[in-house]
């Protein structure tokens, strides 16, 4: 399973249940994601608008 799908797995897991609990290691999956992420961007946008797009991307993919 690559990173974005273990990330989309875990915000479904949350969604579906908001008292699931995050582990250290899921936890810490999700920022090293988002620091890759970030660090890929070859944008100028600020690394905050990058995490916040990343996750809106992530509730809301598009369409294959």
């Amino acid at each position: 399973m690559d990173s974005a799908n273990q990330i989309q797995s875990l915000v479904d897991q949350v969604e579906k249940n908001p008292e699931y609990k995050i582990s250290q290691q899921e936890a810490k999956g999700f920022l090293s994601e988002m620091k890759r992420l970030t660090q890929e961007d070859k944008t100028n946008m600020p690394p905050l608008v990058v995490i916040i797009m990343a996750y809106i991307n992530m509730l809301f993919p598009e369409p294959c």
